[in-house]
């Protein structure tokens, strides 16, 4: 695959943000009280290092083969109540804010992405992980709904 000079910086600007949401959400999984939520963000970060992988491969011009409703993650789990303190619960909506206004983000990102590149592969590739990522965002409000900590 041949990449003009916007979709090599585009793929760059993805790749930091892909990495940024990495290392958020495994610094998510250490800092949450909620045992269901440190697995949740270590699942994300997975999940987050994935794309970064096809975003790092598609800067090393090899074509991609994801498409819009092929998701890389297993069903997940219904969001259950937490079982912890109104103090660690704070501390847990704390980084749930943080981590879903990455999510928000990162979707936008990926939205100007899809617009800009013009191999149908690669906009397939960027759509279907922009949906992931909107995934994340949703299964992020349903666990701060079930908590009551999404307003």
């Amino acid at each position: 695959m041949n990449l003009t000079k916007k979709e090599q910086s585009l793929l760059k600007d993805l790749q930091n943000e892909e990495k940024t949401c990495a290392e958020k959400y495994h610094k998510a999984a250490e800092a949450a009280c909620d045992p269901a939520l440190q697995q949740m963000f270590a699942r994300l970060e997975k999940a987050e290092q994935n794309h970064y992988d096809t975003v790092t491969s598609m800067l090393a011009g090899e074509t991609p083969t994801l498409k819009p409703g092929q998701s890389q993650n297993a069903k997940k789990p219904e969001p259950q109540r937490a079982q912890v303190s109104r103090a660690e619960k704070k501390s847990d909506a704390y980084l749930l804010a943080d981590v879903l206004a990455t999510e928000k983000f990162v979707s936008g990102v990926y939205n100007t992405a899809v617009f800009e590149f013009s191999d149908p592969a690669a906009r397939n590739a960027l759509a279907a992980i922009q949906q992931q990522e909107q995934q994340h965002g949703k299964e992020i409000a349903d666990y701060m709904t079930a908590n009551g900590l999404y307003c």
